[in-house]
């Protein structure tokens, strides 16, 4: 019986934020000590890590971007960037991605970062809802985009990339994983981020 109440007890106590302590604040990131009520009513703390600033006109923090080149007679790839994360004190293996700016759409962010990160310029072909990748550290919000590139045009036939400390690696689509397990010995890349989402 005490089980049946305790499982009653976690359905119908709500769970809410208290209060928000800023522990530190830098210029992109802040640490934060959260008060929170638990599903039994007890009162809990958790450590979260937020962006700082408050952008007007986003839906999110920022984007990640799917982008398939598609060139006739050749395989559709995968277009990758390859970057140190310091963070990780290695290299990763990434989507191109980025924060939204302010008044800007998640679709314009994305095309922009592909833009800038790989010199490549795409069509938006899907956009997920905001989601939450890491919500047990942070509040953080990503759209996820779906981008088509035309290899075939001139302008993607010679992309040039705004970025200095970015590789750009396209691998093909039929076999990138294999493709990225060989890179992971090749080029020491600590992780990679490929995502349960399909373009």
């Amino acid at each position: 019986m005490a089980a049946e109440t305790s499982t009653e007890v976690a359905k119908t106590a709500k769970q809410f934020v208290l209060k928000e302590e800023v522990i530190v604040e830098r210029q992109w990131l802040k640490l934060a000590e959260t008060t929170y009520t638990d599903p039994f009513g007890k009162t809990r703390t958790w450590e979260t890590v937020k962006r700082t600033g408050n952008k007007k006109g986003v839906t999110a923090d920022g984007v990640a971007v799917i982008a398939v080149l598609q060139r006739t007679l050749h395989y559709d790839c995968i277009v990758l960037v390859k970057q140190f994360r310091p963070p990780i004190n290695g290299y990763c293996l990434e989507f191109p991605a980025g924060l939204i700016e302010e008044n800007e759409s998640a679709e314009s962010a994305a095309l922009r970062e592909l833009k800038e990160e790989t010199g490549y310029k795409g069509e938006v072909i899907e956009c997920t809802p905001a989601l939450c990748l890491d919500p047990g550290v942070s509040n953080s919000t990503t759209h996820i985009v779906s981008v088509i590139i035309n290899g075939d045009e001139a302008e993607n036939t010679r992309p040039k990339q705004n970025l200095e400390f970015v590789e750009v690696v396209s691998l093909p689509k039929n076999d990138l994983l294999q493709r990225i397990d060989g890179l992971l010995v090749v080029f020491h890349i600590l992780e990679y981020c490929i995502l349960s989402k399909k373009p």
